[in-house]
């Protein structure tokens, strides 16, 4: 699974307009429904060629900008890692995907911008949480929701202590240890204190730096909650070295390598819970405080221009909102029964994706939770 980051949202709404195509699917980890993952994937591409033909592109360039997605559906090694949903990008020269633990409908948008309403829950500040589940044996960073969580690829996590130092020679190191202590002849005690206690500690502290390190570069812009499961000598030194402002207080006890994932899911979300509702629940009561001083609005064009100005510290929207403005771009909108229609850019998507980009808080609640019923809800930095 991959982790979607602001800095990600940023790359796809600051493309140039051009001939954008942004295809939905949901995929499958196990199960024979993995068989017919592929040939939806070329069902959309399919579809996608046809927008693309009906918004006035000529059929040889269609085909040359969703070739890179074409190359995908033969691509066995790309099949091999998958989450619940795919999500792909594609315009002239320019190709991007990400597998993320979202189930999307299938939707195929060819438009002068990508479409990205999809992807905005990843990135609100409500029940998504991360789960970092470390031993001395294995390292997993786990995405969470109230529902699930799924493991997350992290480019250089290493997978234990033995990974993370196996360029280091042992032997040296406590030889080196001993000459320090009493000389070449030294005994080395391997027990559970002196000089070879030291040793493992040390191998340990660096085990956790690396682990540290892949973290936060996997991190980097988000700003979920991190849970950490282990020991609690393993917690307690990971806690020292740690550099994700995020990571809670309160962790999961024990070894999470004799834990099953769905027990570390269910111990990490009545963490992460209390968190989310005391966050929300402060936020709500910040932004009906300011109500008439000119710090917050319910008025959806002073948010859009909150929005665009960066001003917006905290967002409230209604969950499945979708008020389409009628001046917006046009776009072709293909959907899975076939049938098509002209959409446009989102006024809420548009605010949610100006608040995620300046680093604000977006909550995606029902619409009976809005403070004070409103359509939408926001809090101003200024």
């Amino acid at each position: 699974m991959d982790v979607l980051s602001r800095d990600d949202l940023k790359l796809l709404v600051r493309q140039p307009r051009s001939s954008c195509v942004s295809l939905y699917m949901p995929t499958h980890r196990s199960g024979p429904e993995t068989q017919q993952d592929p040939i939806r994937l070329k069902n959309l591409i399919r579809r996608a060629e046809e927008s693309l033909v009906a918004a006035g592109i000529r059929r040889p360039d269609a085909s040359e900008v969703l070739r890179p997605a074409r190359e995908l559906i033969e691509d066995e090694a790309f099949w091999r890692q998958r989450s619940d949903g795919l999500a792909l990008f594609l315009r002239t020269g320019w190709f991007r995907y990400y597998r993320l633990p979202l189930a999307f409908e299938e939707l195929v948008v060819a438009s002068d911008r990508f479409h990205v309403s999809e992807l905005l829950p990843l990135l609100t500040g409500d029940g998504r949480f991360f789960l970092l589940a470390l031993s001395e044996n294995e390292a997993r960073l786990l995405a969470g929701t109230r529902f699930n969580v799924h493991v997350v690829n992290v480019p250089g996590l290493p997978a234990g202590v033995k990974d993370a130092l196996r360029y280091d020679d042992p032997q040296r190191e406590l030889g080196s240890h001993a000459a320090e202590s009493g000389g070449p002849g030294a005994r080395v005690v391997l027990h559970g204190q002196g000089i070879g206690a030291e040793v493992q500690k040390e191998r340990l502290g660096r085990y956790l730096q690396a682990v540290d390190g892949a973290v936060r570069r996997s991190l980097r812009e988000q700003q979920a909650p991190l849970v950490l499961a282990g020991v609690e000598y393993v917690r307690a030194m990971y806690r020292d070295v740690n550099t994700y402002p995020h990571l809670l207080e309160a962790g999961i006890s024990g070894s999470p390598d004799r834990t099953s994932t769905e027990e570390l899911h269910t111990r990490a979300w009545a963490l992460v819970e209390p968190h989310f509702a005391r966050g929300r629940d402060a936020a709500a009561a910040a932004y009906r405080g300011a109500l008439g001083t000119g710090r917050a609005s319910d008025s959806l064009e002073d948010v859009l221009m909150a929005a665009e100005a960066g001003r917006i510290d905290v967002l409230f929207v209604p969950t499945g909102a979708h008020v389409l403005s009628a001046s917006a771009a046009s776009a072709v909108v293909s959907h899975a029964d076939g049938g098509r229609e002209l959409g446009g850019a989102d006024p809420i998507e548009q605010a949610v994706v100006g608040t995620i980009l300046n680093a604000g808080t977006v909550y995606a609640v029902p619409e009976r939770e809005m403070p004070d019923g409103a359509p939408v809800a926001a809090l101003f930095r200024y």
